[in-house]
């Protein structure tokens, strides 16, 4: 081939050119090393600054876990507290909605003589007087706390049905025995 035939193919040779050779670089040169020397013991004193830094760590985690495990009682107890505070408060809560119920404040009133009346009185702030309505005939009856009713005091009881079976105990399915149940049926 021809340097115009390998020019009109578009290739060109170029020839490589050699590098320069590598300069051997020296290896490193092995040289005794010394025996290791005795070893000294470390001082009385280093040997105490270490032991008291230790104990210091063990005193420190100590007292850390003493004083979780005395919040933890703190907690708990203070747990009790507020269980006990729930309960008063919701036997309070019941004593105060039983003494507010009309049947109570109908027996206190008539305790404290209060009749009620079909006449109106009003009292005048400024002189002190009571005055009442002219056409009120002023009679009083007792309360009869029997017609007032209870529901807090005295909670409806189940009424029952002439058979003896409660309307609780009707509304239930009942449910079959053992001997009752059908097999299926298979083919």
């Amino acid at each position: 081939m021809t340097a115009a035939t390998s020019l009109l193919r578009g290739s060109t040779s170029t020839r490589r050119q050699k590098s320069p050779p590598r300069e051997a670089t020296p290896s490193p040169r092995l040289r005794l090393v010394e025996a290791p020397g005795t070893r000294r013991l470390p001082s009385l004193r280093s040997m105490l600054i270490s032991l008291v830094v230790l104990a210091g760590v063990f005193v420190t985690q100590l007292a850390l876990s003493i004083a979780i495990s005395q919040g933890a009682y703190e907690v708990s107890g203070l747990e009790q507290s507020q269980t006990e505070l729930a309960r008063t408060e919701s036997a309070a809560l019941e004593e105060l909605s039983a003494m507010s119920s009309a049947q109570n404040l109908a027996v206190e009133a008539t305790k404290l003589g209060m009749v009620p009346t079909d006449s109106q009185a009003f009292l005048q702030v400024g002189s002190g007087s009571l005055a009442t309505d002219a056409a009120s005939t002023g009679t009083s009856a007792p309360i009869n706390t029997g017609l007032v009713t209870n529901e807090v005091t005295q909670p409806a009881a189940p009424v029952a049905d002439p058979n003896g079976v409660s309307t609780e105990q009707a509304a239930a399915p009942a449910v079959p025995s053992v001997t009752e149940l059908r097999s299926p049926s298979t083919r």
